[in-house]
Protein backbone atom coordinates (compact mmCIF):
# COMPACT_ATOMS: atom_id res chain seq x y z
CA UNK A 1 0.00 0.00 0.00
CA UNK A 2 1.14 3.42 -0.76
CA UNK A 3 -0.13 6.95 -0.56
CA UNK A 4 0.82 10.95 -0.98
CA UNK A 5 1.19 12.62 2.86
CA UNK A 6 -1.16 15.90 2.85
CA UNK A 7 0.30 16.96 6.01
CA UNK A 8 0.97 15.18 9.03
CA UNK A 9 1.18 16.42 12.92
CA UNK A 10 1.99 14.62 16.52
CA UNK A 11 -0.69 13.62 18.81
CA UNK A 12 -0.50 14.74 22.22
CA UNK A 13 -2.39 13.40 24.97
CA UNK A 14 -3.90 10.06 25.18
CA UNK A 15 -7.34 11.49 24.40
CA UNK A 16 -7.99 13.25 21.18
CA UNK A 17 -9.88 13.89 18.06
CA UNK A 18 -8.78 14.19 14.60
CA UNK A 19 -11.02 15.29 11.80
CA UNK A 20 -10.36 16.42 8.00
CA UNK A 21 -12.36 16.81 4.97
CA UNK A 22 -12.12 15.38 1.65
CA UNK A 23 -13.19 14.31 -1.71
CA UNK A 24 -13.17 11.20 -4.25
CA UNK A 25 -13.75 11.69 -7.88
CA UNK A 26 -13.26 7.38 -8.82
CA UNK A 27 -13.81 4.37 -7.53
CA UNK A 28 -10.06 3.60 -7.16
CA UNK A 29 -9.52 6.99 -5.69
CA UNK A 30 -9.52 6.94 -1.55
CA UNK A 31 -8.39 9.24 0.89
CA UNK A 32 -8.35 8.89 4.99
CA UNK A 33 -6.31 10.00 8.73
CA UNK A 34 -3.13 7.73 9.47
CA UNK A 35 -3.01 7.79 13.31
CA UNK A 36 -0.87 6.37 15.71
CA UNK A 37 1.46 5.57 13.28
CA UNK A 38 5.37 5.78 13.93
CA UNK A 39 5.88 7.48 10.17
CA UNK A 40 3.62 8.73 7.83
CA UNK A 41 5.14 6.64 5.36
CA UNK A 42 3.19 2.96 4.49
CA UNK A 43 5.77 1.26 6.04
CA UNK A 44 5.02 1.54 9.38
CA UNK A 45 2.80 0.75 12.78
CA UNK A 46 -0.39 2.19 13.49
CA UNK A 47 -3.92 2.56 12.12
CA UNK A 48 -5.08 3.76 8.65
CA UNK A 49 -9.52 5.11 8.58
CA UNK A 50 -10.42 5.70 4.62
CA UNK A 51 -13.03 6.22 2.63
CA UNK A 52 -12.98 4.47 -1.03
CA UNK A 53 -14.14 5.93 -3.88
CA UNK A 54 -16.74 2.91 -4.08
CA UNK A 55 -18.75 4.21 -0.83
CA UNK A 56 -17.10 1.86 1.81
CA UNK A 57 -15.00 3.20 5.07
CA UNK A 58 -12.21 0.95 5.81
CA UNK A 59 -10.17 0.97 9.52
CA UNK A 60 -6.71 -0.80 8.36
CA UNK A 61 -4.24 -2.11 11.35
CA UNK A 62 -0.61 -1.21 9.25
CA UNK A 63 2.37 -3.15 9.88
CA UNK A 64 6.34 -2.70 8.98
CA UNK A 65 6.42 -6.40 8.16
CA UNK A 66 2.96 -7.87 7.02
CA UNK A 67 0.21 -6.50 4.72
CA UNK A 68 -2.00 -4.17 6.44
CA UNK A 69 -5.39 -6.01 8.23
CA UNK A 70 -8.78 -4.82 7.42
CA UNK A 71 -10.42 -4.24 10.77
CA UNK A 72 -14.01 -3.66 9.53
CA UNK A 73 -15.06 -2.62 6.35
CA UNK A 74 -18.19 -0.83 6.08
CA UNK A 75 -19.86 0.53 2.82
CA UNK A 76 -21.63 3.92 3.90
CA UNK A 77 -23.89 3.95 0.43
CA UNK A 78 -23.89 6.34 -1.98
CA UNK A 79 -20.53 8.65 -2.33
CA UNK A 80 -20.84 11.44 -4.46
CA UNK A 81 -18.11 12.18 -6.59
CA UNK A 82 -16.11 15.35 -5.85
CA UNK A 83 -18.26 16.33 -2.90
CA UNK A 84 -16.79 16.80 0.42
CA UNK A 85 -17.08 14.17 3.19
CA UNK A 86 -15.68 14.70 6.89
CA UNK A 87 -14.13 11.71 8.81
CA UNK A 88 -13.72 12.02 12.55
CA UNK A 89 -12.05 9.64 14.91
CA UNK A 90 -11.98 10.10 18.56
CA UNK A 91 -9.57 8.57 21.07
CA UNK A 92 -11.21 8.29 24.80
CA UNK A 93 -10.56 5.94 27.46
CA UNK A 94 -9.18 3.51 25.22
CA UNK A 95 -12.48 3.26 22.86
CA UNK A 96 -11.85 4.60 19.17
CA UNK A 97 -15.09 6.10 17.45
CA UNK A 98 -14.92 6.54 13.66
CA UNK A 99 -17.72 8.76 11.72
CA UNK A 100 -18.43 9.61 8.23
CA UNK A 101 -20.65 12.65 7.35
CA UNK A 102 -21.42 14.80 4.43
CA UNK A 103 -19.76 18.12 4.93
CA UNK A 104 -22.08 20.53 3.22
CA UNK A 105 -25.58 18.63 4.24
CA UNK A 106 -25.91 18.49 7.83
CA UNK A 107 -28.30 15.13 8.90
CA UNK A 108 -31.31 15.34 11.02
CA UNK A 109 -30.29 12.90 12.77
CA UNK A 110 -27.51 12.24 15.24
CA UNK A 111 -24.33 10.76 13.85
CA UNK A 112 -23.49 7.43 14.61
CA UNK A 113 -20.55 5.76 14.23
CA UNK A 114 -19.26 3.60 12.04
CA UNK A 115 -16.45 1.85 14.24
CA UNK A 116 -16.57 2.03 18.20
CA UNK A 117 -13.95 -0.31 19.06
CA UNK A 118 -10.92 -0.95 21.71
CA UNK A 119 -8.15 -1.26 19.93
CA UNK A 120 -4.63 -3.11 20.21
CA UNK A 121 -1.51 -1.04 21.78
CA UNK A 122 0.88 0.23 18.90
CA UNK A 123 3.76 3.06 19.79
CA UNK A 124 3.11 5.48 18.02
CA UNK A 125 1.49 9.36 18.27
CA UNK A 126 2.01 10.17 14.81
CA UNK A 127 -1.20 11.48 12.37
CA UNK A 128 -1.58 12.08 9.08
CA UNK A 129 -3.98 13.13 6.53
CA UNK A 130 -3.33 10.62 3.26
CA UNK A 131 -4.53 10.13 -0.11
CA UNK A 132 -4.19 7.47 -2.77
CA UNK A 133 -0.77 7.45 -4.62
CA UNK A 134 -2.82 7.97 -8.41
CA UNK A 135 -4.89 10.99 -7.29
CA UNK A 136 -4.69 13.48 -9.37
CA UNK A 137 -3.36 16.71 -7.83
CA UNK A 138 -5.37 19.84 -8.05
CA UNK A 139 -4.99 22.65 -9.86
CA UNK A 140 -3.38 26.01 -9.39
CA UNK A 141 -6.78 27.46 -8.33
CA UNK A 142 -8.51 24.85 -7.34
CA UNK A 143 -9.44 23.69 -3.45
CA UNK A 144 -7.29 20.78 -2.21
CA UNK A 145 -8.55 17.58 -2.32
CA UNK A 146 -8.14 16.87 1.33
CA UNK A 147 -7.90 19.68 3.88
CA UNK A 148 -9.15 21.02 7.11
CA UNK A 149 -7.29 18.17 9.24
CA UNK A 150 -6.48 19.06 12.89
CA UNK A 151 -6.11 17.54 16.11
CA UNK A 152 -7.41 18.40 19.48
CA UNK A 153 -6.18 16.56 21.97
CA UNK A 154 -8.86 15.81 25.34
CA UNK A 155 -7.91 15.88 28.89
CA UNK A 156 -7.12 12.52 30.57
CA UNK A 157 -9.64 11.69 32.97
CA UNK A 158 -10.70 8.67 35.07
CA UNK A 159 -13.62 6.88 33.28
CA UNK A 160 -16.65 8.42 34.56
CA UNK A 161 -19.09 6.33 36.41
CA UNK A 162 -22.29 5.61 33.71
CA UNK A 163 -25.18 8.11 34.45
CA UNK A 164 -27.48 5.24 33.26
CA UNK A 165 -27.40 1.51 33.40
CA UNK A 166 -25.18 -0.33 31.04
CA UNK A 167 -24.95 -4.07 29.51
CA UNK A 168 -22.55 -5.30 27.08
CA UNK A 169 -23.10 -8.04 24.29
CA UNK A 170 -23.57 -10.45 24.20
CA UNK A 171 -26.95 -10.56 26.15
CA UNK A 172 -27.74 -14.72 25.92
CA UNK A 173 -25.03 -17.39 25.06
CA UNK A 174 -25.62 -20.83 23.57
CA UNK A 175 -28.63 -19.73 20.97
CA UNK A 176 -28.98 -18.47 17.57
CA UNK A 177 -31.65 -17.14 14.73
CA UNK A 178 -34.12 -15.36 17.63
CA UNK A 179 -37.50 -13.92 17.65
CA UNK A 180 -39.22 -11.75 20.20
CA UNK A 181 -42.84 -11.36 21.10
CA UNK A 182 -44.11 -8.34 23.08
CA UNK A 183 -46.83 -9.60 25.47
CA UNK A 184 -48.40 -8.16 27.88
CA UNK A 185 -45.56 -6.19 29.31
CA UNK A 186 -43.19 -9.07 28.36
CA UNK A 187 -40.77 -9.79 26.06
CA UNK A 188 -40.85 -13.89 24.68
CA UNK A 189 -37.67 -14.72 22.96
CA UNK A 190 -37.52 -18.13 20.91
CA UNK A 191 -34.42 -19.19 18.92
CA UNK A 192 -32.43 -22.41 17.81
CA UNK A 193 -30.83 -23.90 20.67
CA UNK A 194 -27.17 -25.11 20.71
CA UNK A 195 -27.84 -27.84 23.29
CA UNK A 196 -31.32 -29.34 22.29
CA UNK A 197 -31.89 -31.52 18.93
CA UNK A 198 -35.32 -31.52 19.38
CA UNK A 199 -38.26 -28.75 20.26
CA UNK A 200 -37.93 -25.18 21.16
CA UNK A 201 -37.62 -22.92 24.35
CA UNK A 202 -38.32 -19.87 25.62
CA UNK A 203 -36.87 -17.07 27.42
CA UNK A 204 -38.32 -13.91 29.10
CA UNK A 205 -37.44 -10.55 30.10
CA UNK A 206 -38.76 -7.13 30.95
CA UNK A 207 -35.58 -5.20 29.04
CA UNK A 208 -34.11 -6.80 26.60
CA UNK A 209 -31.05 -7.73 28.50
CA UNK A 210 -31.27 -10.06 31.22
CA UNK A 211 -33.33 -13.39 30.00
CA UNK A 212 -34.92 -15.77 32.65
CA UNK A 213 -35.17 -19.27 31.30
CA UNK A 214 -39.13 -20.17 30.30
CA UNK A 215 -38.45 -23.89 29.85
CA UNK A 216 -39.55 -25.95 26.94
CA UNK A 217 -42.02 -25.16 24.86
CA UNK A 218 -42.19 -27.28 22.06
CA UNK A 219 -41.70 -30.95 21.77
CA UNK A 220 -40.87 -33.12 18.65
CA UNK A 221 -42.66 -32.47 15.45
CA UNK A 222 -44.23 -34.31 12.11
CA UNK A 223 -42.04 -37.25 13.06
CA UNK A 224 -38.82 -35.50 12.50
CA UNK A 225 -35.62 -35.94 15.11
CA UNK A 226 -33.14 -33.23 14.74
CA UNK A 227 -32.64 -29.42 13.14
CA UNK A 228 -35.33 -27.21 15.22
CA UNK A 229 -34.50 -24.60 13.59
CA UNK A 230 -35.79 -19.86 13.86
CA UNK A 231 -38.45 -20.03 15.34
CA UNK A 232 -40.62 -17.22 14.20
CA UNK A 233 -43.74 -16.34 16.52
CA UNK A 234 -46.78 -14.23 16.43
CA UNK A 235 -49.95 -13.50 18.70
CA UNK A 236 -53.04 -12.56 17.40
CA UNK A 237 -56.99 -13.47 18.94
CA UNK A 238 -55.32 -14.51 21.92
CA UNK A 239 -53.48 -16.83 20.16
CA UNK A 240 -49.87 -17.81 19.52
CA UNK A 241 -48.48 -19.10 16.61
CA UNK A 242 -44.97 -20.86 15.88
CA UNK A 243 -43.63 -20.84 12.13
CA UNK A 244 -40.82 -23.58 12.87
CA UNK A 245 -38.37 -24.72 10.72
CA UNK A 246 -37.51 -28.66 11.73
CA UNK A 247 -35.62 -30.55 9.49
CA UNK A 248 -35.55 -28.48 6.67
CA UNK A 249 -39.41 -28.90 7.04
CA UNK A 250 -41.68 -25.25 7.68
CA UNK A 251 -44.76 -25.83 9.72
CA UNK A 252 -46.96 -24.10 12.50
CA UNK A 253 -47.61 -25.02 15.80
CA UNK A 254 -50.56 -23.13 17.86
CA UNK A 255 -50.45 -22.42 21.63
CA UNK A 256 -52.71 -20.27 23.88
CA UNK A 257 -49.61 -19.23 26.19
CA UNK A 258 -46.38 -17.63 24.96
CA UNK A 259 -44.62 -19.96 26.87
CA UNK A 260 -46.59 -23.18 25.56
CA UNK A 261 -47.46 -25.88 24.85
CA UNK A 262 -47.44 -25.67 21.13
CA UNK A 263 -49.18 -27.78 19.43
CA UNK A 264 -47.87 -28.51 16.22
CA UNK A 265 -50.76 -28.57 12.87
CA UNK A 266 -50.99 -31.85 11.41
CA UNK A 267 -49.58 -31.49 8.63
CA UNK A 268 -46.04 -29.25 7.69
CA UNK A 269 -46.53 -26.40 5.25
CA UNK A 270 -43.12 -27.02 2.86
CA UNK A 271 -40.44 -29.35 2.52
CA UNK A 272 -37.03 -27.89 2.01
CA UNK A 273 -38.09 -24.79 3.40
CA UNK A 274 -36.28 -23.05 6.58
CA UNK A 275 -36.29 -19.77 8.55
CA UNK A 276 -39.89 -18.89 8.46
CA UNK A 277 -41.26 -14.93 9.80
CA UNK A 278 -44.62 -13.73 10.14
CA UNK A 279 -45.80 -10.26 9.22
CA UNK A 280 -49.06 -9.02 10.36
CA UNK A 281 -49.81 -5.93 8.40
CA UNK A 282 -52.23 -2.73 10.16
CA UNK A 283 -55.14 -3.87 8.16
CA UNK A 284 -54.94 -7.55 9.92
CA UNK A 285 -53.64 -9.19 6.59
CA UNK A 286 -51.14 -11.88 7.62
CA UNK A 287 -48.09 -12.94 5.87
CA UNK A 288 -45.41 -15.61 5.96
CA UNK A 289 -41.35 -14.81 4.88
CA UNK A 290 -39.02 -17.85 4.26
CA UNK A 291 -36.61 -19.53 2.74
CA UNK A 292 -37.54 -22.28 0.27
CA UNK A 293 -35.44 -24.39 -2.36
CA UNK A 294 -38.05 -27.33 -2.72
CA UNK A 295 -38.71 -28.70 -6.26
CA UNK A 296 -39.48 -25.68 -8.58
CA UNK A 297 -37.88 -23.28 -6.49
CA UNK A 298 -34.75 -21.30 -6.71
CA UNK A 299 -33.03 -20.87 -3.53
CA UNK A 300 -34.46 -17.77 -1.87
CA UNK A 301 -37.09 -15.97 0.22
CA UNK A 302 -39.97 -16.30 -0.50
CA UNK A 303 -43.71 -14.47 0.45
CA UNK A 304 -47.03 -15.74 0.71
CA UNK A 305 -50.60 -14.41 1.96
CA UNK A 306 -52.30 -16.59 4.72
CA UNK A 307 -55.80 -16.82 5.75
CA UNK A 308 -57.30 -15.85 8.25
CA UNK A 309 -56.81 -18.79 10.57
CA UNK A 310 -53.08 -18.33 10.74
CA UNK A 311 -52.82 -21.78 9.63
CA UNK A 312 -53.57 -22.19 6.09
CA UNK A 313 -51.51 -20.76 2.91
CA UNK A 314 -52.98 -19.61 -0.22
CA UNK A 315 -50.75 -20.97 -2.15
CA UNK A 316 -51.54 -18.74 -5.23
CA UNK A 317 -50.13 -15.82 -3.37
CA UNK A 318 -46.27 -17.14 -3.24
CA UNK A 319 -43.80 -14.88 -4.72
CA UNK A 320 -40.11 -15.01 -4.83
CA UNK A 321 -38.69 -11.06 -3.09
CA UNK A 322 -35.53 -11.74 -2.28
CA UNK A 323 -32.41 -13.75 -4.18
CA UNK A 324 -28.65 -13.68 -3.26
CA UNK A 325 -27.57 -11.41 -6.56
CA UNK A 326 -24.93 -9.51 -4.79
CA UNK A 327 -21.25 -9.73 -3.61
CA UNK A 328 -21.58 -8.99 0.05
CA UNK A 329 -24.42 -12.19 0.05
CA UNK A 330 -22.18 -14.49 -1.64
CA UNK A 331 -19.55 -15.61 1.00
CA UNK A 332 -19.05 -19.49 1.16
CA UNK A 333 -22.08 -19.69 -0.98
CA UNK A 334 -24.95 -17.78 -2.27
CA UNK A 335 -27.51 -17.37 0.40
CA UNK A 336 -30.63 -15.15 1.35
CA UNK A 337 -32.17 -16.01 4.48
CA UNK A 338 -33.65 -15.00 7.63
CA UNK A 339 -36.31 -12.64 6.34
CA UNK A 340 -37.96 -9.82 8.64
CA UNK A 341 -40.37 -7.53 7.81
CA UNK A 342 -41.21 -3.84 9.47
CA UNK A 343 -43.26 -1.08 8.08
CA UNK A 344 -42.08 2.46 7.90
CA UNK A 345 -44.44 5.15 6.92
CA UNK A 346 -46.15 3.26 4.35
CA UNK A 347 -43.26 1.31 3.05
CA UNK A 348 -42.21 -2.28 3.76
CA UNK A 349 -38.92 -2.97 4.87
CA UNK A 350 -37.59 -6.29 4.27
CA UNK A 351 -35.01 -6.95 6.23
CA UNK A 352 -32.63 -10.27 5.95
CA UNK A 353 -29.43 -12.13 5.90
CA UNK A 354 -26.67 -12.90 3.20
CA UNK A 355 -24.06 -14.95 2.75
CA UNK A 356 -23.01 -18.65 4.34
CA UNK A 357 -23.97 -18.52 8.48
CA UNK A 358 -20.59 -20.07 9.08
CA UNK A 359 -18.66 -17.06 7.02
CA UNK A 360 -17.65 -14.20 9.34
CA UNK A 361 -19.29 -11.92 6.37
CA UNK A 362 -22.79 -13.06 6.98
CA UNK A 363 -24.26 -9.47 7.57
CA UNK A 364 -27.80 -7.91 7.53
CA UNK A 365 -29.42 -6.06 4.74
CA UNK A 366 -32.70 -4.69 3.48
CA UNK A 367 -34.98 -4.03 0.68
CA UNK A 368 -38.11 -1.93 0.24
CA UNK A 369 -41.29 -2.19 -1.58
CA UNK A 370 -44.68 -0.53 -1.42
CA UNK A 371 -46.48 -3.65 -1.03
CA UNK A 372 -45.66 -6.85 1.09
CA UNK A 373 -45.21 -9.11 -1.96
CA UNK A 374 -43.02 -7.08 -3.48
CA UNK A 375 -41.43 -6.26 -5.48
CA UNK A 376 -38.55 -5.44 -3.11
CA UNK A 377 -35.41 -2.97 -4.00
CA UNK A 378 -32.39 -3.30 -2.36
CA UNK A 379 -30.91 -0.57 -0.36
CA UNK A 380 -27.59 0.33 -2.29
CA UNK A 381 -25.38 0.62 0.97
CA UNK A 382 -26.32 -3.26 2.06
CA UNK A 383 -25.15 -4.82 3.85
CA UNK A 384 -26.00 -2.54 6.97
CA UNK A 385 -24.64 -4.79 9.89
CA UNK A 386 -21.66 -6.95 8.93
CA UNK A 387 -18.54 -7.96 10.74
CA UNK A 388 -15.56 -6.61 12.60
CA UNK A 389 -12.13 -7.87 14.47
CA UNK A 390 -13.89 -8.50 17.05
CA UNK A 391 -17.55 -9.76 15.89
CA UNK A 392 -17.81 -12.28 13.30
CA UNK A 393 -20.95 -13.43 11.81
CA UNK A 394 -23.68 -10.64 12.87
CA UNK A 395 -27.22 -11.86 11.47
CA UNK A 396 -30.43 -13.94 11.64
CA UNK A 397 -32.11 -11.17 13.53
CA UNK A 398 -35.51 -9.57 14.64
CA UNK A 399 -36.65 -6.33 15.18
CA UNK A 400 -38.40 -5.06 18.57
CA UNK A 401 -39.95 -1.58 18.81
CA UNK A 402 -39.53 0.06 22.64
CA UNK A 403 -43.40 0.50 23.80
CA UNK A 404 -42.99 3.70 24.86
CA UNK A 405 -40.54 5.48 22.85
CA UNK A 406 -39.80 5.46 18.50
CA UNK A 407 -36.43 3.28 19.72
CA UNK A 408 -36.34 0.39 17.76
CA UNK A 409 -33.83 -2.67 18.84
CA UNK A 410 -31.60 -5.28 16.26
CA UNK A 411 -31.54 -8.69 18.16
CA UNK A 412 -29.16 -11.05 16.07
CA UNK A 413 -26.72 -13.94 16.45
CA UNK A 414 -23.05 -13.59 16.27
CA UNK A 415 -20.47 -16.37 16.00
CA UNK A 416 -18.68 -17.81 19.18
CA UNK A 417 -15.23 -15.84 18.83
CA UNK A 418 -13.83 -15.15 16.02
CA UNK A 419 -11.92 -18.57 15.79
CA UNK A 420 -15.29 -20.77 16.23
CA UNK A 421 -18.76 -20.22 14.63
CA UNK A 422 -20.51 -22.68 17.57
CA UNK A 423 -21.92 -22.22 20.04
CA UNK A 424 -23.67 -18.35 18.85
CA UNK A 425 -24.33 -15.63 21.04
CA UNK A 426 -27.46 -13.06 21.10
CA UNK A 427 -26.90 -9.88 20.51
CA UNK A 428 -28.51 -6.97 21.03
CA UNK A 429 -27.69 -3.13 19.23
CA UNK A 430 -29.79 -0.09 18.32
CA UNK A 431 -31.12 0.37 14.79
CA UNK A 432 -33.12 3.83 13.36
CA UNK A 433 -34.73 4.90 10.20
CA UNK A 434 -33.20 8.32 9.04
CA UNK A 435 -34.11 10.73 6.38
CA UNK A 436 -33.09 10.60 3.12
CA UNK A 437 -33.47 13.68 0.72
CA UNK A 438 -35.61 12.36 -2.16
CA UNK A 439 -35.33 8.99 -1.00
CA UNK A 440 -37.24 6.61 1.66
CA UNK A 441 -36.07 6.60 5.00
CA UNK A 442 -32.83 4.54 5.23
CA UNK A 443 -31.93 1.84 8.13
CA UNK A 444 -28.92 2.51 10.47
CA UNK A 445 -27.84 0.34 13.10
CA UNK A 446 -25.08 1.24 15.79
CA UNK A 447 -23.04 -2.21 15.72
CA UNK A 448 -22.04 -4.62 16.22
CA UNK A 449 -21.07 -3.59 19.44
CA UNK A 450 -18.58 -5.24 21.92
CA UNK A 451 -18.45 -1.56 24.51
CA UNK A 452 -20.71 -0.91 26.93
CA UNK A 453 -23.97 0.69 25.59
CA UNK A 454 -27.26 1.67 27.36
CA UNK A 455 -30.10 -0.08 28.44
CA UNK A 456 -32.73 -0.57 26.06
CA UNK A 457 -35.09 1.61 28.10
CA UNK A 458 -35.50 2.54 31.68
CA UNK A 459 -35.04 -0.08 34.21
CA UNK A 460 -37.44 0.40 36.85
Amino acid sequence: MNWIVIKEENIDGTNFTLQAEGEVSALEDWWGIQFLADSASPDTSGYLFRLTGEGCSELLLLSEKTEAHILQRRKTGSIIPDHPYRITIEKKDNIFTGFLEDALRASSASLWPLFELPLPAVSGNLAALVIAPHTEAPGKNEKPLCHNFHICSLPCSEPAMPSVPQYQNPILNGYADPDILFYQGTYYLYATSSTMPVGFEAYQSKDLVNWEYSGRIMEEAWGQKRWYWAPGIIEKGGKFYLLASVNEHLGIAVSTSPVGPFIPEPDYLFDKSIDGHFFLDEDGSLYIYYVSWREGKTYAIYAMKMEDDCVTPILRTETLVIKADEEWEQQQAPVAEAPYVIKHRGKYYLTYSGSHFESKGYAVGYAVSDSPLGPFVKYEGNPILSHHYLAHGPGHHCLVKAPLSEDIFIIYHTHHNTEAVQPRNICIDRIRFVPEEGKEDRLEVYGPTVTPQPYPFPIN
